[in-house]
C-alpha cells in the first residue's frame, strides 16, 4: 500500500511539470466573442454538381473544407482560423481577429471554379448567332462581359440586372462546356505591357480537351469563353490556325488586385461546388475583452470562497481538497490549450461551473470517512473506506454529467460545444484528481504520522439538523410519509412558469426563429421602449430589445424575426437599423440566421433532451439493476430518477419564460445547455441518494421496512447533496452578479443556478418518494415477493452462495462456517454486511476469505 501510494505521489508531481510546463508554453486560443471576428455557416448546393461526378457528399465535404482552410490562410491571411465540417452538408468557418464580413463573403463563397465554354450560341465571322457580344463592365473587382440579342439593338444582358440575369444565365446555360474546375492546375498573374491579365496552365486531362475542341473547329473563328461564378470574364475567337492545349491566357482590361486575387483563388483549389450561406455572424471585441475581464475575476473569488468554505467544515481534508481543486484547475486549463479547445465566455463559464463541481467528489469522500470514524473505524481504515464506498456514487454521477454534455457536444455548435468539451474535461479531470490526488495526500501524511489525528477531520462538524439523527436510537428524517407535501410544494414553484409561458413570456431569439441581430455600443442613452416604438414606426415589427453593461460600456441588443424586411448581405443594414432604431453607436456587431440553421436548432435541442434522459434511465438501470434483481429493477431507479427530472425541466423552461416577460431575455442554444446541466447535476445528485439506497438494501438491519431504508439514505446522504450544491449554487451566484456581461450568459448562469436548486430539492424530496411509491405500485400488483426489499434479500443469498461455492476445497463437499452462518438474523442495530461469506479453509487464509458485501 505504501509503495503504491508512493508511486501516486510521484506522478501527481510528475504531472504536475508537465502541465506546468505544458500551460507556459502554449497560448490560449480565445474565441470570437472575445476577440472579435467573423463566423460564417455554409451549406452545399448538391443541385450544382454536374452528373457524372462520382463524389459523395461526405467527400465534397472534405474537399470543401481543406480548400476553404487554404483560402482562409492565404487569401484572407487569418492564421488562426477554423473551418469546421457540420452535419454531412454544412461547413462552419471562424475567423478570429477578422473584421471585413464582406471580404469575407467574396473569398470563401465564390467557387473560382473556371469554366471554359464553346459559345456557340455567339455570332462569329462566319456565321450568325442568337447573341452578340458586347462590352466589358462591371467594377474592377468584378469585372464581365455584356451580350446583346442579334437585331434587337439596344436590349443588353447583364448579370447584374434583376431584368436580364436570369436570360444571361440560360445563354450561358446553352453552351457547350469544354473543361472546369478540376482541369485548371494552375494561375497566375501575367503582365503584359501596362495590364495584368490571369493567365492558366491546364492539368493533363485538361490539356487534352482543350486540344480536342480547337482542333475540332480550326479556323472557324469559334468563340471561346471563360466563365467565374455565372459571369464572362472573356470572350474571343479562336485565332486561325491555333491550337491550345496546355496554357491559356484572358484577354481583357482587369484590376491587377483583381487578377491577383482570382489566380491565388484558383492555386487554393476551385470550390467543386456552390455554397449557400445559412448564417452570419461578426463580432466587435469591445464588449467581450471587458466580459473576459470580469468573468476571469469573478472565477478566481468564486473559486476562492469555495476553497475558503472546505477548509472551515471539513478542516485538513479541505485543505487537501483545495491542493486538488488547485492541480485540477492547472492540469484542465493543461489539457484545453493542448487540445487547441477554444476559450470562448461560454467555455470559460464552463470551466468555472466545472471547477465548483469538481469539489463534489472530494464531499463525497470526506462525508464517508467522518461517518466511519463516527462509527468507531480508525483513522487509516475510515480513509481506506471512505474513499472505496463513495467511488460508485462519484464514478455513476460523474459519467451521467458526462452523457449529458457528450449530447450537448453532438447537437451543439460554437460556444455551445466549446461549454460541453470544458465541462466533459473538467469532470474527468475531477475524477482524477479526487481518486489520486486527495487520496495520496490523504493517506501519504497519515502514513508519515502528519495530521493523524482525527480533530483534524472536523468530525463532529456537521448540520444543525444532523445532529439530532446522530444520537444513538433516533429515527432517520420522515420523508415518505409526506410525499404529497413535497408534490404539492414542487407544483407550487413550476405555476409562476406555467402561467408566464401561458402569457408568451417564452422568446426565442434569432437561432430559434430564424432572423436579424444587431448589438450596439451605446453613444446615447435610449430606453427599450423608444427603440421598439422607434423601430415600430420605420417598418420593422416584433422587436426585442435587451441592455447589458459591461464596464464603463453600455450594450443593447436588438432581435428582429426573419418576417421583417431585412436583406442580410446589405453591408449597410447595421446602420440603417441603428438609424431607424433612433441610437447612436461607436461599435456594432451582426448576426443572422436562415430557416435551414433555425430548424436545426429547434430540432437540435428537443432531440439532445430526449436521448439525454433515454441514455440516463437504460445507464442507470444497467448500473443498478446488475446489483439488485436485474434490468427490471434498475428501471425502478432509472425511470424514478428522470421522472424526478421532468420537475426540473419544467421548472427550468418556465424561469425562462419569467424571465422573457421580466428582462426580455431570449431562450438561445445556451439556454438549452443551461437546461442539460440542470439534467446532469440533478441525476448526480439523485444518483447520491439511489446508491445509499442500494448501499442500505445490501446490508439491512432486522426490521426495517423499505420505506425506513430510503428515509435513512436520505438522512445519510443529505449533508452531502447540500455541500455540493452550495459550492456549484454559490459560484453560479458570483458569475450573475459580477462575470455575466451579456443577456445570453446571465440568463444561462440564472436557469443553472435556479436549476441546481429546483435539481436538489427533486434528487431528495421527489426522486426518492417517485420510487418508494412505483415499489409499493408493483407490489400492490404482484406481491411483496416483487419489491426492492425482496429482490435485495434473494440477491444477499445468491452472492453468499457463489462466495461459499467459490471457498470450497477441491473434495469438499461443504464449507466449514465460523461465527455467524447466512441464516442468522442479526439483531436490531447490528448490520450483516460484516458477516456474509465469511469463511475458512486454512488458517493462513481467515483474511482472505473474509469480507464485506458492498466490497
Amino acid at each position: 500500500m505504501q509503495s503504491r501510494n508512493s508511486l501516486l505521489l510521484l506522478l501527481v508531481v510528475a504531472l504536475t511539470g508537465l502541465a506546468g510546463f505544458a500551460y507556459w508554453m502554449k497560448p490560449y486560443s480565445l474565441g470570437l466573442d472575445i476577440q472579435g471576428g467573423v463566423r460564417l455557416t455554409y451549406q452545399m448546393d448538391m443541385s450544382t454538381l454536374s452528373k457524372d461526378t462520382k463524389e459523395t457528399p461526405a467527400t465534397l465535404q472534405s474537399s470543401l473544407k481543406k480548400i476553404l482552410e487554404a483560402r482562409v490562410g492565404s487569401s484572407l491571411g487569418v492564421v488562426e482560423g477554423n473551418v469546421n465540417a457540420k452535419g454531412d452538408d454544412q461547413l462552419v468557418i471562424e475567423l478570429p481577429g477578422f473584421a471585413d464580413i464582406e471580404k469575407a463573403r467574396e473569398t470563401l463563397n465564390t467557387t473560382a471554379k473556371v469554366q471554359v465554354y464553346h459559345a456557340k450560341s455567339v455570332t462569329t465571322r462566319l456565321r450568325e448567332g442568337r447573341y452578340s457580344a458586347g462590352r466589358q463592365a462591371g467594377s474592377a473587382t468584378n469585372p464581365y462581359y455584356t451580350f446583346g440579342y442579334v437585331g434587337m439593338p439596344g436590349k443588353e444582358l447583364s448579370p447584374d440586372d434583376p431584368d436580364t440575369k436570369a436570360q444571361y444565365q440560360k445563354m450561358i446555360d446553352s453552351w457547350t462546356l469544354v473543361l472546369e474546375g478540376q482541369d485548371v492546375a494552375d494561375a497566375h498573374p501575367y503582365v503584359n505591357g501596362t495590364n495584368t491579365i490571369p493567365s492558366f496552365r491546364f492539368s493533363p486531362v485538361g490539356a487534352q480537351k482543350m486540344e480536342k475542341f480547337t482542333r475540332a473547329y480550326i479556323n472557324q473563328g469559334e468563340n471561346i469563353a471563360f466563365v467565374l461564378d455565372g459571369r464572362v470574364l472573356s470572350i474571343a475567337p479562336i485565332q486561325d490556325g491555333q491550337i491550345l492545349s496546355e496554357d491559356a491566357q484572358i484577354t481583357g482590361k482587369f484590376d491587377a488586385q483583381y487578377v491577383n486575387k482570382l489566380t491565388e483563388l484558383i492555386r487554393s483549389g476551385s470550390l467543386p461546388v456552390k455554397l449557400n450561406e445559412l448564417s452570419s455572424e461578426q463580432v466587435d471585441p469591445t464588449i467581450g475583452k471587458e466580459a473576459l475581464k470580469q468573468m476571469v475575476t469573478a472565477g478566481a473569488i468564486a473559486l476562492a470562497l469555495t476553497a475558503v468554505y472546505l477548509c472551515i467544515y471539513y478542516a485538513f481534508p479541505g485543505f487537501v481538497a483545495t491542493i486538488a481543486l488547485a492541480l485540477y484547475t492547472l492540469f484542465t486549463l493543461a489539457v484545453l490549450k493542448l487540445t487547441g479547445a477554444t476559450f470562448s465566455l461560454a467555455a470559460i463559464a464552463g470551466f468555472i461551473l466545472s471547477a465548483a463541481m469538481a469539489v463534489d467528489a472530494n464531499i463525497l469522500v470526506f462525508e464517508r470517512i467522518k461517518e466511519e470514524l463516527k462509527a468507531g473505524k480508525k483513522l487509516s481504515s475510515a480513509i481506506e473506506l471512505g474513499f472505496r464506498r463513495a467511488l460508485s456514487a462519484i464514478f455513476d454521477s460523474n459519467l451521467s454529467t458526462i452523457i449529458t454534455s457528450a449530447v450537448l457536444f453532438y447537437f451543439g455548435t460554437g460556444p455551445v460545444r466549446g461549454f460541453a468539451t470544458t465541462l466533459i474535461m473538467g469532470v474527468a479531470i475531477s475524477f482524477f484528481t479526487a481518486i489520486t490526488v486527495t487520496r495520496s495526500l490523504l493517506v501519504g501524511m497519515n502514513s508519515m504520522g502528519w495530521f493523524n489525528n482525527e480533530k483534524y477531520f472536523a468530525v463532529e462538524r456537521t448540520w444543525w439538523f444532523e445532529k439530532k439523527f446522530e444520537v444513538p436510537g433516533a429515527k432517520p428524517m420522515d420523508i415518505l410519509s409526506k410525499w404529497k407535501l413535497w408534490f404539492g410544494i414542487s407544483a407550487l414553484a413550476i405555476l409562476p412558469g406555467l402561467i408566464a409561458i401561458g402569457a408568451n413570456g417564452i422568446k426565442p431569439n434569432v437561432e430559434f426563429q430564424g432572423g436579424f441581430e444587431a448589438q450596439y455600443t451605446l453613444s446615447n442613452d435610449v430606453s427599450a421602449a423608444a427603440i421598439r416604438g422607434n423601430l415600430e414606426k420605420a417598418g420593422y415589427h416584433g422587436a426585442n430589445v435587451k441592455f447589458a453593461t459591461v464596464g464603463s460600456v453600455k450594450a443593447v441588443y436588438i432581435t428582429l424575426p426573419k418576417a421583417d424586411q431585412l436583406d442580410m448581405k446589405d453591408s449597410g443594414v447595421k446602420d440603417k437599423l441603428a438609424t431607424a432604431a433612433g441610437i447612436q453607436y461607436s461599435k456594432g456587431t451582426v448576426t443572422t440566421v436562415g430557416p435551414t440553421i433555425q430548424k436545426e436548432t429547434i430540432e437540435g435541442a428537443i432531440k439532445s433532451v430526449l436521448i439525454s434522459a433515454l441514455l440516463i434511465v437504460l445507464y442507470l438501470a444497467y448500473r443498478f439493476g446488475t446489483s439488485i434483481g436485474g434490468l427490471k429493477n434498475g428501471l425502478k431507479f432509472g425511470g424514478s430518477a428522470v421522472a424526478a427530472l421532468l420537475h426540473d425541466v419544467v421548472f427550468v423552461i418556465g424561469t425562462a419564460a419569467v424571465c422573457g416577460l421580466v428582462f426580455g431575455w431570449e431562450v438561445s442554444a445556451l439556454f438549452i445547455t443551461a437546461m442539460l446541466t440542470v439534467i446532469g447535476f440533478s441525476v448526480h445528485d439523485t444518483i447520491v441518494i439511489f446508491d445509499r439506497v442500494r448501499e442500505n438494501l445490501m446490508k439491512p438491519f432486522a426490521g426495517d421496512s423499505f420505506e425506513t431504508v430510503v428515509d435513512k439514505s436520505i438522512t445519510q446522504s443529505l449533508a452531502r447533496s447540500l455541500n455540493t450544491s452550495l459550492t456549484a449554487i454559490g459560484t453560479l451566484f458570483i458569475l450573475i452578479l459580477f462575470g455575466t456581461p451579456t443577456p445570453e450568459l446571465k440568463f444561462m448562469c440564472t436557469t443553472m443556478m435556479l436549476g441546481i436548486i429546483t435539481g436538489t430539492y427533486s434528487s431528495i424530496w421527489n426522486a426518492s418518494p417517485i420510487l418508494y411509491l412505483w415499489d409499493r405500485a408493483v407490489v400492490k400488483r404482484q406481491g411483496e415477493k416483487a419489491s426492492l426489499s425482496a429482490e435485495a434479500q434473494r440477491e444477499i443469498k445468491h452472492r453468499q452462495s457463489v462466495q461459499t461455492s467459490r471457498s470450497v476445497e477441491p473434495g469438499q463437499s461443504t464449507p466449514i462456517n465460523f461465527g455467524s452462518t447466512p441464516t442468522e438474523t442479526p439483531t436490531k442495530g447490528t448490520s450483516q454486511a460484516g458477516n456474509y461469506g465469511q469463511v475458512r479453509r486454512r488458517r493462513s487464509a481467515v483474511e482472505k476469505a473474509s469480507h464485506e458485501i458492498d466490497e
